[in-house]
């Protein structure tokens, strides 16, 4: 939630490690799920770990979601989102990348309301209006721990940015790797890009200073992850994320993310998450909160 980050190229040449050799099994992520808020994630990697790959074993793995709501009469909206996920494992290398859209428009008053009389009842605004993006390489060189290159960009209307770009190299620590049930860590270091909209800069003028148009932020970046099969139909996952800024100590974002996903049938599961994502310096004129809870369906195609 409020709190989906750009480029890694997947090696033309993916060694095998040693026969006797025990590799994790690797973070195959659980994406949000939303009707019209599927996030991917805070500065990089920020899903609970899904479906286990097995130790040893290569897995080609393609999943889509899709969500919406549609209203009218006294209230007039829609909100559609989708999410694709792909996973490539060979040996000791694994390739991740996933794309999220979320749309969402509704009207601004109800039609001959008195009470609106003042407000262009015809009118639709945007209210749910972004786009995100991100590859992620991990290299598996000992049983309980893994090196990692990932890359998000993300455009967010709302959040005043045309472009946030956040490049994470850094190391996975596997506490637990179990078949159903893992716990894991990461430590590394986050590199962000932002290209703030100019409506967001013309607000922000309003209240005070005009920022700069470009911000740059180095910061430490901590992940943990918890996944638990409840059962063979159910799933729970839970994962934290932090970054501190290095340039200035008040500069922080932290995010959360629970889900709980039920299998449906072989390629169909229904997933229910809470995200939550906090930055304590936001441009002005952006609240530092967000909070998502949302319901999604997905397909298997691979």
């Amino acid at each position: 939630m409020p709190h989906f980050a750009s480029a890694a190229a997947l090696l033309a040449s993916l060694a095998a490690p040693p026969a006797e050799a025990t590799v994790p099994a690797g973070t195959v992520k659980k994406d949000p799920a939303s009707t019209g808020s599927t996030e991917l994630g805070g500065s990089g990697q920020f899903a609970a770990a899904g479906t286990k790959v097995e130790e040893n074993k290569d897995a080609t793995e393609l999943n889509f979601s899709f969500g919406g709501i549609f209203n009218t009469g006294n209230a007039r909206s829609i909100a559609v989102t989708g999410l694709g996920k792909f996973l490539l494992r060979r040996g000791i290398h694994q390739f991740t990348s996933s794309a999220a859209g979320n749309y969402g428009r509704a009207a601004l008053g109800v039609r001959d309301n008195p009470e609106t009389t003042d407000v262009n009842e015809g009118r639709v605004a945007i209210t749910v209006g972004n786009v995100q993006g991100q590859l992620r390489y991990d290299a598996f060189f000992h049983k309980n721990f893994s090196g990692f290159l990932m890359g998000t960009a993300r455009h967010d209307r709302f959040q005043g940015l045309d472009l946030r770009l956040n490049v994470d190299p850094g190391i996975a620590m596997y506490a637990i790797e179990q078949e159903k049930h893992k716990l894991w860590f990461e430590a590394g270091y986050d590199f962000q890009y932002d290209v703030r909209r100019d409506e967001a800069l013309e607000v922000a003028s309003d209240l005070g200073e005009r920022p700069s148009k470009i911000a740059v932020n180095h910061a430490a970046r901590l992940f943990a992850g918890y996944t638990n099969n409840l059962s063979e139909y159910v799933t729970f996952d839970t994962g934290f994320e932090y970054l501190q800024s290095f340039l200035k100590a008040k500069r922080f974002r932290f995010n959360w993310i629970s889900a709980l996903n039920v299998q449906l049938a072989n390629r169909f599961s229904l997933a229910t998450t809470f995200t939550l994502r906090y930055e304590n310096e936001p441009i002005q004129g952006v609240v530092k909160l967000d909070t998502i809870t949302s319901l999604l369906l997905s397909i298997r195609v691979i």
